[in-house]
């Protein structure tokens, strides 16, 4: 009973210390069994004493000595290396789609940070493990942040506290203010984030009343239920303006959009919208093919060029073979806008006509490109021909071989007021259907946040995560389940009756 205890007070301080150890801090439980381990080893040294005294003369003193001294070797070894794995560590991502790394749109607004920002997790145990590592991961890209995971079972008082009742909320704390998202996700905790962060609202404007498609529309594939989404996504308050029922532009609206227009502007429309730019407003515009609601000609006033055709591109198409197609993948991006200077996804542009710089060289209106076609691509002019009869021919005469422009951007100075304004040569990259497709989302709300004077907004945002399988033969199979339910655990029993040998011969 004596030796027992000894071995006992042994075993439970190896294990606080142990626990102490994974911990890296002195919980309740580390406290408690390196107290009593210590408090058994001294009632064992009192009870055998004379066993204390016999170990301490001779030879078993040697050997005692050496095995305190190695005791304290491995743990000392064990400290640092927990010591320096916890505060000085890099974290590889392996995986194919980058599945463990922040996105750049994270990174900026982490980065952004200027005061602690709290995130409780509220999830039961055996739940939530996405989130966790989530949250780890937002840790580490940030000393501001911290974050903790709670049971709402097992600590009902933290949930009332925060006026949780039901499993997968997220808090997030910053700054005295609180938000609350059920969005375990990336992109929902960050846009979290942002909104915490923006100190104003954004009114982003969209004008009806000339056949515009419906920002209601989330079934439909022409629909553009999934851009009003991102815009919301991104803290946007999106309201719908018809513009013939109005005599201007509300003051309040930081970014005004026309995507897809069909019927013609009155005369009185045309004034509210340059009235709006003159007033130094910030404008989004998306013309497509086939269409001539006046806002050629209104763009023209500012050294923007529409073309009147169909941009073809005779290799690159997607998810099909090589062939003639309207669907051009856009590679090329300006290295000087701001919107596209570090962008490096490729968009797909569904049926789009050029835009373009016109000749005009008034220095107050600086026009540029931000992106255009392959070199492949051609302008294709004869409308009537390509659309009725599906013929498409390269006219030398009237077509123009790419690279060919597809967007631009541009600030138009009056007076003492500066417009922002943002043309793209088709309205389809922002429906349902293409939307998501590629990197179009990011262009466009890159393009809404150069337009909203929010450039740190600027990136590449959160992608949803694929699922990734592994498909093994049988063989493959069975060397797995060989060597991890039988070879590996035959060698390390073989290893410990050798050890044990070896240790008996001493």
């Amino acid at each position: 009973m004596k030796k027992i205890i000894g071995f006992l007070g042994l075993g439970i301080f190896v294990v606080g210390v142990f626990i102490r150890l994974v911990a890296s801090t002195w919980g309740v439980l580390a406290i408690s069994l390196f107290v009593t381990g210590i408090v058994l080893i001294t009632l064992w040294a009192v009870l055998r004493r004379e066993a204390l005294k016999e170990l301490l003369k001779g030879r078993k003193l040697f050997y005692g000595i050496n095995v305190v001294v190695l005791v304290i070797v491995v743990l000392g070894i064990v400290v640092a290396v927990n010591y320096v794995s916890t505060n000085y560590y890099h974290r590889w991502d392996l995986t194919a789609n980058r599945q463990f790394t922040l996105s750049q749109e994270t990174d900026k607004v982490l980065k952004g940070l200027r005061h602690g920002l709290k995130i409780t997790a509220f999830f039961e145990v055996g739940t939530g493990q996405s989130i966790r590592d989530l949250l780890a991961d937002y840790a580490y890209k940030s000393k501001e942040v911290k974050y903790e995971v709670v049971d709402p079972e097992k600590e009902p008082t933290i949930a009332q506290s925060y006026g949780i009742s039901s499993n997968g909320v997220i808090v997030i704390a910053y700054n005295g203010k609180t938000i609350k998202t059920s969005q375990a996700t990336e992109s929902g905790i960050t846009n979290a984030i942002v909104k915490l962060l923006r100190n104003k609202i954004i009114n982003v404007c969209y004008i009806t009343g000339h056949g515009e498609k419906s920002l209601s529309d989330m079934a439909g594939v022409d629909g553009y239920g999934a851009f009003k989404q991102a815009l919301m996504d991104q803290d946007y308050s999106v309201k719908e303006l018809l513009l013939p029922s109005i005599g201007a532009i509300p003051t309040d609206c930081s970014v005004l959009i026309d995507a897809g227009a069909i019927k013609p502007f009155f005369p009185n429309e045309m004034d509210v919208l340059t009235k709006y730019l003159q007033d130094g407003g910030h404008m989004l515009v998306m013309i497509d093919p086939l269409t001539n609601s006046g806002i050629i000609k209104f763009l023209s006033k500012y050294n923007i060029e529409v073309g009147n055709n169909v941009v073809l591109d005779q290799v690159v198409r997607l998810f099909q073979g090589p062939s003639l197609g309207v669907e051009p993948i856009v590679k090329q991006y300006s290295l000087i806008s701001d919107i596209t200077k570090d962008f490096k996804g490729d968009t797909i542009f569904p049926l789009v006509r050029t835009v373009s710089p016109g000749n005009s060289k008034n220095p107050d209106y600086s026009i540029d490109s931000i992106a255009k076609t392959s070199n492949t691509s051609w302008s294709d002019a004869d409308l009537k021909i390509l659309f009725s009869k599906g013929i498409a021919k390269f006219n030398p005469k009237v077509d123009t071989k790419g690279p060919l422009s597809v967007a631009v951007q541009g600030t138009l100075k009056f007076g003492n007021n500066t417009a922002r304004i943002v043309v793209f040569g088709t309205s389809r990259m922002v429906t349902n259907k293409y939307i998501n497709a590629l990197y179009n989302k990011d262009l466009v709300m890159n393009s809404i946040s150069w337009l909203s004077k929010e450039e740190n907004l600027i990136t590449i945002r959160p992608k949803p995560a694929n699922n990734q399988q592994m498909f093994l033969t049988q063989s493959e199979g069975k060397l797995i389940l060989y060597m991890t339910v039988i070879l590996i655990p035959l060698l390390l029993f073989f290893g410990g009756i050798l050890a044990y040998t070896r240790m008996k011969r001493l």
